[in-house]
C-alpha cells in the first residue's frame, strides 16, 4: 500500500501537452453551430437547425421505449444506456468509474449514440433543461462540448488525443438550489469525462470524485481543476464551475493510455486524495476492475427497471413522462438495492429515509421478513435522490411524491400470473402513474386515472 501511495504522490507528468479546445480553430465552427440550435429552441422551433442524414433517428427516451416495445433492439440498448446511467448516478456520488459508452460514427461525421445523435440529445436537454440561470448555462456549455467532438472528430484530433470535460459542482447557486436541482451537497462530486478512440468510432467513460476531502470541510474541487489544469497546461484559474465545463481540453493519448482512471490519478497526484478523498490510496486498474464488477452487480435491477418502463409504454405520453418515470422507478428500486448492499451510502436517498433504511438493514441480518417490509415502504415514500443535475429534475423531483395515491388491498386474481388472492400494493410514482405490485411479484404501470 504504501508503495502505491507513493506512486499516486509522484504522479509523472510530462511537459504540458494538452490542448484547450476553446484555443483550437474547430472551436469556432463548433461554437456557431451550437448556438443556431440553441437559438432555434429558444424560438419554440422543434425541428433541428442541421439536417440528420439518420433515417428515423430515435429522438427520446420516450421514441426509444416504444421502440424497443415494438421489438427493435437498438431502441432497447439505449433504454438500459439511460436506465443503467440513473442506477448509477443516483445511487454512487463518488469514488467510481461508469462503463464505457460506445458512440457510433456515421460517413458525414455524425456521432450517434444507439441510433440517438448527439445534437438530438442536447436538443432535449435544452428543452427540457431547469429554470435555473447556473443550470441553462451548464447545459448549453455541455451542448458546445457535443458539437466540439463533432468537429475534432472530422478534423482527425482523435487520432492522439482525447476529449476531456471537468464538471465541478455549482459554485454560483445556493445550496438549497443546488439540492433542488439535483446535486448531492454531500460531498459536492465532480465528474471527470473522458471521450476517446474506441474501436473504430469513439466512446465516452465517465469518473466521480469527491470535491470535499472530508465530511464537513470545505470544497477544495476549485483548486485541485486549477492546478491540475496548470500542471497540464491548461488555464482554469479563477474560471467558474461553468467556465471549467465550457472550456474542454485534448489530452495526449499517451498520458491517458487507461481513460479515465488515468485523469483520475492525476487529480489525486495534484492534491494528496484518492478519488478527492482522504482515502488510503489504492491500486487503479484493480480498482477500476471492482468498479466494473459492482455495476454488473446493479445489471439485474438495470433489466428489470428497463422491462418495466418498456411494458408501460402505452401509458407513457410524452417525453418528460418518460423521463419522470424512469426516476421514480430507478428510485424505488435502489431502496431495496440498498438495503441489501451495504456498500452505499445511505446519505443519497435523504436523511428523512435513511433511518428506515438502516432499521431495514437490521432487519434483514436478523431475519424478520415483517419488520423489512414496514421499513423498505417507509423508506420508499421518503426517499429523495437524485441522478445527475440536469434539465427538468427539479420539477421532476417536486412532483414525483403523491403519497395520497398509495394504498393496499388483497386482488382476487392478478392479471399477470393469475395467482389467487394476491396482496396488492399501489403506489404513486409520479403525478401520473402508480405502480401496481403483488405478493406474486408481479408489477405493473398505470395511469393514475385508470
Amino acid at each position: 500500500m504504501a508503495a502505491v501511495a507513493e506512486k499516486q504522490q509522484n504522479f509523472e507528468f510530462a511537459d504540458p501537452q494538452a490542448i484547450a479546445v476553446t484555443e483550437m480553430a474547430v472551436d469556432q465552427v463548433a461554437r456557431l453551430r451550437a448556438h443556431r440550435l440553441i437559438g432555434s429552441l429558444a424560438l419554440g422551433s422543434h425541428d433541428l437547425v442541421e439536417v440528420c442524414t439518420v433515417e428515423s433517428p430515435i429522438e427520446s427516451l420516450h421514441d426509444a421505449i416504444n421502440r424497443a416495445e415494438a421489438g427493435d433492439i437498438q431502441a432497447r440498448r439505449l433504454v438500459e444506456t439511460n436506465v443503467r446511467t440513473d442506477v448509477i448516478e443516483r445511487t454512487i456520488k463518488t469514488g467510481h468509474v461508469m462503463n464505457k459508452v460506445p458512440l457510433t460514427i456515421l460517413p458525414d461525421g455524425t456521432i450517434m449514440q444507439y441510433g440517438q445523435g448527439l445534437q438530438t440529445i442536447q436538443a432535449n436537454s435544452l428543452r427540457h433543461a431547469s429554470g435555473h440561470p447556473a443550470m441553462r448555462a451548464r447545459t448549453e456549455a455541455e451542448t458546445r462540448n457535443a458539437f466540439r467532438i463533432e468537429q475534432l472528430y472530422k478534423q482527425g484530433a482523435f487520432e492522439n488525443y482525447s476529449f476531456v470535460v471537468i464538471s465541478r459542482a455549482a459554485d454560483d447557486m445556493s445550496l438549497a438550489d443546488m439540492k433542488q436541482v439535483g446535486f448531492f451537497t454531500d460531498t459536492m462530486s465532480c465528474s471527470i469525462q473522458v471521450t476517446g478512440k474506441f474501436g473504430a468510432g469513439l466512446a465516452t467513460e465517465t469518473a466521480f470524485v469527491s470535491g470535499i476531502t472530508e465530511p464537513g470541510k470545505p470544497r477544495s474541487d476549485a483548486e485541485t481543476a486549477s492546478r491540475l489544469g496548470q500542471r497540464l497546461g491548461v488555464n482554469y484559474n479563477h474560471k467558474s464551475a461553468t467556465e471549467i465545463i465550457d472550456t474542454p481540453m485534448m489530452v495526449p493519448n499517451h498520458l491517458i493510455a487507461n481513460g479515465v482512471i488515468d485523469m483520475v490519478a492525476m487529480w489525486d497526484a495534484v492534491a494528496g486524495t484518492f478519488f478527492g478523498e482522504n482515502k488510503p490510496a489504492q491500486d487503479y486498474l484493480e480498482y477500476l476492475e471492482s468498479c466494473a464488477q459492482r455495476e454488473q452487480s446493479y445489471e439485474p435491477k438495470v433489466q428489470q427497471i428497463t422491462s418495466e418502463l418498456i411494458e408501460s409504454a402505452t401509458v407513457i405520453d410524452s417525453a418528460v413522462s418518460a423521463v419522470e418515470l424512469l426516476s421514480s422507478l430507478s428510485e424505488h428500486h435502489m431502496v431495496t438495492q440498498a438495503i441489501i448492499d451495504n456498500s452505499i451510502d445511505l446519505r443519497v436517498f435523504g436523511l428523512a429515509a435513511m433511518s428506515d433504511m438502516q432499521q431495514a438493514r437490521l432487519a434483514l441480518e436478523r431475519g424478520d421478513g415483517h419488520a423489512l417490509d414496514v421499513y423498505r415502504a417507509a423508506a420508499e415514500k421518503k426517499a429523495d435522490t437524485s441522478s445527475c443535475p440536469g434539465g427538468g429534475k427539479d420539477s421532476i423531483k417536486e412532483s414525483s411524491k403523491a403519497s395520497d395515491q398509495d394504498c393496499e388491498f388483497v386482488s382476487k386474481e392478478c392479471p399477470k400470473c393469475h395467482a389467487k388472492n394476491v396482496k396488492t400494493t399501489v403506489r404513486a410514482i409520479g403525478p401520473k402513474h402508480k405502480r401496481i405490485s403483488g405478493s406474486c411479484h408481479c408489477t405493473v404501470v398505470a395511469r393514475i386515472s385508470d
